[in-house]
């Protein structure tokens, strides 16, 4: 099996993650979620209510995004 995607893929990735911390909104997130770990000791739901809020925030700008070209169109 060719594993050659593994090595772009986890640079992408790490490099999406370090532009996402580097905004004051990201670090924010970043420090929020790493103290409710910190505080409340269950990793993974805290991990998936993280997710959660990220997939909410794409969300609302898809929608936004789709309400824009809407009103263009018209």
């Amino acid at each position: 099996m060719n594993k050659s995607w593994w090595i772009p893929a986890t640079v992408l990735g790490l490099s999406g993650l370090a532009l996402y911390y580097a905004t004051d909104r990201g670090r924010a997130q970043v420090k929020g979620f790493l103290q409710r770990v910190a505080r409340d000791g269950d990793p993974l739901g805290e991990f998936n209510r993280f997710l959660d809020d990220q997939l909410d925030t794409i969300q609302r700008a898809l929608d936004d995004l789709s309400d824009t070209l809407e009103e263009q169109k018209a």
